[in-house]
């Protein structure tokens, strides 16, 4: 075992420098000849376009760090103003334009969840735009006192109870991993999820749908990228804890703690899609969030012996087997940023559970990493990746975030994005 893990350690290493964009062809997007146009929309199901807009601190277009803040509904406006005026169309017969608010987190109280939820309904109605809204399920809860000074609730590092010290995330520093399956953290999701947000989402829309604009509503994504993780002082693998409430322990210890954690993780995923079902949020317009590394970029470089896909999969960072985002309760949603193989294996998802509806729930055109680089096709090719596939929602982030110069913000906020973006809405 201690032989794997190293043998992970200097793989992930490798792994990670690949994806950094050093240039290497198997690690890349599509390239441009393999462009792909938006096909003219068919059927009755509305397409949202959707834009991120921050939640979490005093400014959405100010990246947020350490423990979340309400947003103030005027600073929210502006930014939405900005996307409707400078994309000039809200959408056609089949499409719909709309904004994303989000991270919703524990670190808001119940009142500032509220609030949240009241103004981006508020907004809607008077930029005749979409909203919807997008959860933390798990990373931003260091204001929750009661919860996080429980032992109870902190995840463990090893089954001879280590504390987790913190969550490793390369964007943010959120607190140490809660227990997913702790009594206390369960009924806390349900609850927050069901009286608080379900039943405040449900209630905007009843009076949408009394004025006959139930479209405006996009739906809610229940997640952040939602997987178990590493500690972030000593990149060990954490949810030890969630498993010796699942009655494994030194032994006892799980055949595949791989296999166990995923399915610990997609019970919580299943905690918050059922709980906003309970809430009255229609099923349709509810969708999960995960990431994965895709198994294209493993095959890139030869993994040593003895290290599988799923052991990569599984430890990569915000990385969940992609099986997790089914639900019972909602529809699937993926992070498609445009490395090698992603929407390839998301496809393949997707027919094996019937091809439902999805969600990209987060991307934009450009692949991620330390040097951000051009993914090498165009937005239309991003777009038509997920729209022509059977997404009913795409969420672009970057819109108005940090400098002009920012990668994420120029792939989105681009002429040749507008034009596509055009492109779409006016279906």
């Amino acid at each position: 075992m201690k032989r794997v893990v190293g043998l992970l350690v200097l793989f992930m290493s490798a792994l990670t420098f690949v994806g950094c964009g050093n240039g290497i062809d198997e690690v890349r997007a599509d390239h441009p000849m393999n462009a792909e146009s938006l096909e003219p929309l068919s059927g009755d199901e509305l397409r949202y376009l959707a834009f991120q807009v921050f939640q979490g601190g005093s400014d959405p277009a100010i990246p947020f760090d350490g423990a979340l803040v309400y947003t103030p509904k005027e600073k929210v406006a502006d930014m939405v103003r900005d996307i409707v005026t400078t994309i000039g169309v809200t959408g056609g017969q089949k499409t719909r334009l709309a904004f994303i608010l989000g991270p919703i987190a524990f670190d808001h109280s119940d009142a500032e969840v509220r609030q949240i939820i009241d103004d981006g309904f508020n907004i809607a109605l008077s930029e005749n735009v979409a909203v919807g809204f997008h959860l933390d399920d798990a990373m931003f809860w260091r204001k929750r006192g009661d919860l996080i000074n429980d032992p109870t609730n902190i995840e463990w590092t090893d089954f001879d109870g280590r504390p987790a010290t913190g969550l490793f995330l390369e964007w943010a520093r959120p607190p140490a991993r809660m227990v997913f399956n702790s009594p206390t953290i369960r009924a806390e999701v349900t609850r927050r999820a069901r009286d608080v947000i379900g039943a405040r989402i449900a209630a905007h829309v009843a009076n949408l749908r009394a004025q006959g604009k139930e479209d405006l509503f996009a739906g809610v994504i229940a997640g952040w990228e939602s997987h178990m993780g590493q500690d972030v002082n000593t990149r060990d693998r954490v949810g030890f804890h969630a498993l010796a409430n699942a009655g494994f322990g030194p032994q006892n210890p799980p055949s595949n703690i791989g296999d166990e954690i995923t399915a610990i993780v997609a019970e919580f995923i299943g905690l918050w899609t059922d709980g906003l079902a309970q809430g009255g949020v229609d099923s349709n317009r509810i969708y999960t969030h995960v990431a994965f590394l895709p198994r294209a970029r493993f095959e890139a470089i030869s993994a040593p012996s003895g290290v599988s896909y799923e052991d990569v999969l599984d430890l990569a960072p915000s990385s969940q087997r992609p099986s997790v985002a089914f639900a019972t309760s909602a529809r699937p949603g993926f992070s498609t940023y445009p490395v090698a193989g992603v929407y390839e294996q998301i496809y393949q998802e997707l027919s094996a559970q019937g091809n439902p509806w999805w969600a990209s729930a987060e991307g934009t055109n450009i692949i991620p990493a330390d040097n951000p680089e051009s993914s090498g096709i165009s937005m239309e090719t991003y777009l038509a990746r997920s729209f022509n596939h059977g997404a009913a929602l795409v969420t672009l982030f970057g819109w108005g975030i940090g400098s002009q110069s920012n990668p994420f913000r120029t792939a989105t906020e681009g002429r040749e994005a507008l034009a596509a973006y055009r492109k779409f809405l006016s279906q």
